[in-house]
Formats: C-alpha cells, sequence, structure tokens
C-alpha cells in the first residue's frame, strides 16, 4: 500500500512539472495584432491590394462558387534583406518571399483567418 501511495505521488509530481504553464500562449484571435479590414468588396478574378500593417501588404483574388461561398487567393509578399535573409545568402543582398493561401469563405459573413501570422478580420462580398 505505502508503495502504491509513493507511486502516485511521483506521478502527480511529474505530471504537475510537465504541465508547467511559464509563457502565456498567443492565440490566432489575439485582439491586440488583429488587422480588422472591414467589409471587402472584391471582383471576380481582379485583384485587390490591402495593407497587414507593418508595412506588409498582400493581394486578394476571389472567384465565386457554384454553392455562393467565394475562394479567395491571398498572395503576400514580404521584402528580405540584412538580418532577415536565410543561412548562406550574401550580406547586402534582396531577396522577396511570396507567399500564396487559398481559402474557401461564405459570402457576406464576418470571419477572421490568418493571413501570415496576421490574423485578419474581414467579410467578404463580390460586387455584382
Amino acid at each position: 500500500m505505502i508503495k502504491s501511495v509513493a507511486l502516485l505521488l511521483a506521478a502527480s509530481t511529474l505530471l504537475l512539472a510537465g504541465c508547467s504553464k511559464s509563457s502565456p500562449v498567443r492565440r490566432a484571435g489575439d485582439p491586440s495584432n488583429l488587422v480588422d479590414w472591414g467589409v471587402v468588396e472584391l471582383s471576380a478574378n481582379v485583384p485587390k491590394h490591402l495593407s497587414l500593417g507593418a508595412g506588409k501588404d498582400c493581394t486578394l483574388t476571389a472567384a465565386s462558387l457554384p454553392s455562393g461561398d467565394l475562394q479567395i487567393k491571398i498572395e503576400t509578399k514580404e521584402e528580405l534583406s540584412g538580418a532577415g535573409l536565410p543561412p548562406g545568402i550574401p550580406a547586402g543582398s534582396r531577396m522577396a518571399n511570396i507567399t500564396t493561401q487559398t481559402a474557401t469563405v461564405p459570402a457576406g459573413v464576418e470571419i477572421v483567418i490568418s493571413v501570415g501570422h496576421t490574423p485578419v478580420r474581414l467579410k467578404a462580398k463580390l460586387k455584382a
């Protein structure tokens, strides 16, 4: 019996030590870094440029789906230089990192999506 209690106590101690929360987890919906685009009116297959803040921009291109939803292609471009360059690239070089995402979203419904590492709130509408 004493061995069982000692084993249970040791297991509990290890479990509690493993569940320590020393640093907060930043969630995608964290309002401190949320970009609010509001209502975004898009024309079918016509790129629209929007700002993510902090000098970052992106391009949205939408297509209407038979279900009534919108398929939106989101392309972000980030200029890299100096310390932001990947290892092995000579200092003084300039590069661009282009990322493309595709999202299917309901038309006219407010949503929060992650564009790169930035949470964005928007309500996408297709112009008639």
